[in-house]
Protein backbone atom coordinates (compact mmCIF):
# COMPACT_ATOMS: atom_id res chain seq x y z
CA UNK A 1 0.00 0.00 0.00
CA UNK A 2 0.79 3.51 -0.30
CA UNK A 3 0.72 5.52 3.13
CA UNK A 4 1.20 8.84 4.07
CA UNK A 5 2.35 8.72 7.53
CA UNK A 6 1.44 12.06 9.81
CA UNK A 7 3.64 13.22 12.32
CA UNK A 8 6.44 10.78 10.95
CA UNK A 9 9.19 12.14 13.63
CA UNK A 10 7.35 11.70 16.59
CA UNK A 11 7.85 8.44 19.18
CA UNK A 12 4.61 6.65 17.93
CA UNK A 13 4.94 7.68 13.53
CA UNK A 14 8.94 6.77 13.42
CA UNK A 15 7.40 3.35 14.84
CA UNK A 16 4.86 3.99 11.75
CA UNK A 17 7.22 4.30 9.32
CA UNK A 18 9.56 1.48 10.21
CA UNK A 19 7.19 -0.92 10.86
CA UNK A 20 4.95 0.16 7.41
CA UNK A 21 8.55 0.02 5.57
CA UNK A 22 9.26 -3.70 7.41
CA UNK A 23 6.17 -4.71 5.91
CA UNK A 24 6.75 -3.79 2.26
CA UNK A 25 4.74 -0.96 1.97
CA UNK A 26 5.47 2.46 0.23
CA UNK A 27 5.56 4.79 2.74
CA UNK A 28 6.08 8.93 2.45
CA UNK A 29 6.68 10.48 6.14
CA UNK A 30 5.46 14.32 6.04
CA UNK A 31 7.68 16.14 8.34
CA UNK A 32 8.57 19.74 9.31
CA UNK A 33 12.23 18.55 9.94
CA UNK A 34 12.92 15.63 8.02
CA UNK A 35 16.44 15.29 9.66
CA UNK A 36 14.91 14.23 12.77
CA UNK A 37 13.50 11.03 11.05
CA UNK A 38 16.75 9.14 10.84
CA UNK A 39 15.41 6.82 8.61
CA UNK A 40 16.32 6.18 5.16
CA UNK A 41 14.78 3.04 2.34
CA UNK A 42 14.27 2.71 -1.05
CA UNK A 43 10.69 2.54 -0.31
CA UNK A 44 10.85 5.91 1.70
CA UNK A 45 10.13 9.08 0.46
CA UNK A 46 10.11 12.44 2.67
CA UNK A 47 7.45 14.89 2.12
CA UNK A 48 8.58 18.50 4.02
CA UNK A 49 5.98 20.61 4.98
CA UNK A 50 4.12 22.00 7.76
CA UNK A 51 0.43 20.51 9.03
CA UNK A 52 -0.93 24.06 9.36
CA UNK A 53 -0.16 24.71 5.57
CA UNK A 54 -2.69 23.34 3.73
CA UNK A 55 -0.88 23.29 -0.16
CA UNK A 56 1.67 20.79 1.57
CA UNK A 57 -0.85 18.74 3.39
CA UNK A 58 -2.44 18.11 0.21
CA UNK A 59 0.63 17.38 -2.08
CA UNK A 60 1.51 14.62 0.35
CA UNK A 61 -1.81 13.10 0.55
CA UNK A 62 -2.55 13.08 -3.31
CA UNK A 63 -1.90 9.13 -4.83
CA UNK A 64 -1.86 7.69 -1.22
CA UNK A 65 -4.16 4.34 0.05
CA UNK A 66 -4.46 5.55 3.23
CA UNK A 67 -3.37 8.31 5.66
CA UNK A 68 -2.11 7.33 8.99
CA UNK A 69 -1.86 10.49 11.68
CA UNK A 70 -0.28 10.46 14.60
CA UNK A 71 0.60 14.03 15.23
CA UNK A 72 1.25 15.14 19.12
CA UNK A 73 2.37 18.35 20.67
CA UNK A 74 4.52 19.41 23.08
CA UNK A 75 2.48 23.13 23.73
CA UNK A 76 0.84 22.94 26.89
CA UNK A 77 -0.40 26.75 26.77
CA UNK A 78 -4.12 26.61 24.75
CA UNK A 79 -3.64 26.31 21.04
CA UNK A 80 -5.29 24.20 18.38
CA UNK A 81 -2.17 22.31 16.88
CA UNK A 82 -3.57 18.74 16.58
CA UNK A 83 -7.16 19.78 15.35
CA UNK A 84 -6.02 22.35 13.13
CA UNK A 85 -3.31 20.01 11.29
CA UNK A 86 -6.05 17.03 11.15
CA UNK A 87 -9.00 19.66 9.35
CA UNK A 88 -6.33 20.42 7.15
CA UNK A 89 -5.83 16.73 6.06
CA UNK A 90 -9.28 15.47 6.38
CA UNK A 91 -10.12 18.44 3.60
CA UNK A 92 -6.78 17.07 1.62
CA UNK A 93 -8.11 13.26 1.68
CA UNK A 94 -11.96 14.87 0.71
CA UNK A 95 -10.33 16.60 -2.17
CA UNK A 96 -7.74 13.82 -3.21
CA UNK A 97 -10.35 10.85 -3.01
CA UNK A 98 -8.42 9.27 -0.14
CA UNK A 99 -10.82 7.52 1.76
CA UNK A 100 -8.73 5.59 5.18
CA UNK A 101 -7.80 7.36 7.61
CA UNK A 102 -6.32 5.79 10.99
CA UNK A 103 -5.84 8.42 13.82
CA UNK A 104 -4.41 8.29 17.09
CA UNK A 105 -5.71 10.11 19.97
CA UNK A 106 -5.71 8.95 23.53
CA UNK A 107 -8.09 7.20 26.44
CA UNK A 108 -9.38 9.33 28.63
CA UNK A 109 -11.02 11.21 25.80
CA UNK A 110 -14.69 11.59 24.67
CA UNK A 111 -16.65 8.18 26.21
CA UNK A 112 -13.20 6.67 27.75
CA UNK A 113 -13.16 9.54 29.79
CA UNK A 114 -11.72 8.10 33.24
CA UNK A 115 -10.09 4.99 31.72
CA UNK A 116 -7.01 6.17 32.97
CA UNK A 117 -7.84 6.49 36.48
CA UNK A 118 -8.90 8.74 39.07
CA UNK A 119 -5.53 10.79 39.42
CA UNK A 120 -4.97 10.93 35.45
CA UNK A 121 -8.33 12.62 34.73
CA UNK A 122 -8.71 15.03 38.04
CA UNK A 123 -5.00 16.20 38.27
CA UNK A 124 -3.16 15.85 35.04
CA UNK A 125 -5.62 16.21 32.29
CA UNK A 126 -7.14 19.09 34.43
CA UNK A 127 -4.30 20.74 35.09
CA UNK A 128 -0.67 20.07 32.88
CA UNK A 129 -2.75 18.66 29.51
CA UNK A 130 -6.01 20.13 30.06
CA UNK A 131 -5.24 22.44 26.64
CA UNK A 132 -4.00 19.27 24.96
CA UNK A 133 -6.70 17.15 25.86
CA UNK A 134 -9.74 19.70 24.33
CA UNK A 135 -8.07 19.83 21.30
CA UNK A 136 -7.99 16.11 21.02
CA UNK A 137 -11.77 16.41 21.63
CA UNK A 138 -11.91 18.67 19.16
CA UNK A 139 -9.39 16.57 16.48
CA UNK A 140 -11.62 13.82 17.05
CA UNK A 141 -14.99 15.61 16.41
CA UNK A 142 -13.55 16.84 12.97
CA UNK A 143 -12.73 12.83 11.96
CA UNK A 144 -16.16 11.73 12.95
CA UNK A 145 -17.90 14.22 10.85
CA UNK A 146 -15.53 13.83 7.77
CA UNK A 147 -17.22 11.35 6.18
CA UNK A 148 -13.73 9.28 5.85
CA UNK A 149 -13.54 5.56 6.21
CA UNK A 150 -11.92 6.39 9.72
CA UNK A 151 -10.90 4.63 12.70
CA UNK A 152 -9.76 6.43 15.93
CA UNK A 153 -7.13 4.98 17.92
CA UNK A 154 -7.15 5.82 21.82
CA UNK A 155 -3.67 4.18 23.37
CA UNK A 156 -3.44 4.48 27.06
CA UNK A 157 0.27 6.53 28.40
CA UNK A 158 2.88 5.54 26.12
CA UNK A 159 6.14 4.07 27.08
CA UNK A 160 9.02 3.29 24.85
CA UNK A 161 9.18 -0.10 25.23
CA UNK A 162 9.65 -3.01 22.62
CA UNK A 163 6.31 -4.30 20.48
CA UNK A 164 5.04 -7.49 21.96
CA UNK A 165 2.20 -7.74 19.34
CA UNK A 166 0.29 -8.87 22.29
CA UNK A 167 -2.05 -6.00 23.52
CA UNK A 168 -6.49 -5.42 24.18
CA UNK A 169 -8.34 -3.42 21.45
CA UNK A 170 -11.62 -1.99 21.72
CA UNK A 171 -12.14 -2.99 25.69
CA UNK A 172 -15.49 -1.87 27.44
CA UNK A 173 -15.89 1.19 29.83
CA UNK A 174 -16.12 -1.44 32.80
CA UNK A 175 -13.10 -3.35 31.77
CA UNK A 176 -9.63 -3.16 33.87
CA UNK A 177 -6.85 -2.63 31.88
CA UNK A 178 -3.44 -2.14 32.16
CA UNK A 179 -2.46 2.25 31.73
CA UNK A 180 0.43 1.70 29.68
CA UNK A 181 1.36 0.88 26.69
CA UNK A 182 4.34 0.55 23.97
CA UNK A 183 4.52 3.12 20.84
CA UNK A 184 5.56 0.05 19.25
CA UNK A 185 2.53 -1.69 19.75
CA UNK A 186 0.32 1.46 18.91
CA UNK A 187 1.92 1.41 15.35
CA UNK A 188 1.59 -2.61 14.91
CA UNK A 189 -2.28 -2.01 16.03
CA UNK A 190 -2.72 1.31 13.58
CA UNK A 191 -1.26 -0.40 11.10
CA UNK A 192 -3.46 -2.72 10.83
CA UNK A 193 -6.44 -0.86 10.62
CA UNK A 194 -5.37 0.37 7.42
CA UNK A 195 -6.94 -2.77 5.82
CA UNK A 196 -9.41 -4.10 8.57
CA UNK A 197 -12.68 -3.07 8.53
CA UNK A 198 -13.07 -4.42 12.16
CA UNK A 199 -13.04 -0.69 13.66
CA UNK A 200 -14.66 0.82 11.28
CA UNK A 201 -15.48 4.07 12.34
CA UNK A 202 -14.65 3.35 15.90
CA UNK A 203 -12.78 4.63 18.63
CA UNK A 204 -11.57 1.64 19.94
CA UNK A 205 -8.72 2.10 23.62
CA UNK A 206 -5.25 0.10 23.27
CA UNK A 207 -3.79 -0.82 26.40
CA UNK A 208 -2.20 -4.52 27.65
Amino acid sequence: MKLLIIGSTGGTGRELVKQALEQGHQVTAFARMPSKLGISHHNLRIAQGDITDHGSVEAAVSGQDAVLCALGTKVIRKNTIQSDGTRNIVEAMQKKGVKRMVVETSLDVGDSRGQLGFFFAHVIRATFLRNIFEDKELQERIVRESGLDWIIVRPAMLTDAPRTGKYRAGFSASDKIARKISRADVADFMLKQATSNEFLRQTPGLSY
